[in-house]
């Protein structure tokens, strides 16, 4: 009996650090959109308390907050579109298709 072996694994080159985050944005755009967003008001609301000026700094945290709920609202989102199964009632439709197999085998 002669050993049968199988082909060696396809080798590929780990993907670098700028390569995950591009295919990261590219799966989930609006995540990122949602940090940056959420950065811009925080960096905005500190420059605010710097300048002693409270409404525009309240206004700020304000808008943070809602860019921060956005972009974890997204973020979850994103992660139940990528784990919900959309085949409803899976043992019915083969079974279905089953049988039509057979009505028209005969």
């Amino acid at each position: 009996m002669s050993p049968e072996y199988a082909p060696p694994p396809v080798m590929q080159r780990p993907l670098t650090v700028e390569e995950k985050m591009y295919e990261k944005f590219k799966k989930q755009p609006l995540v990122p959109l949602g940090c940056m967003m959420t950065a811009y008001f925080l960096v905005s609301g500190i420059k605010s308390f710097k300048n002693r000026d409270p409404r525009r700094a309240q206004k700020m945290m304000r808008m943070r907050v809602g860019a921060q709920f956005a972009t974890l609202a997204a973020f979850v989102g994103y992660i139940g579109l990528d784990n919900v199964n959309f085949d409803l009632a899976p043992n019915y439709y083969a079974a279905k298709k089953a049988e039509e197999e057979a009505r028209d085998g005969k």
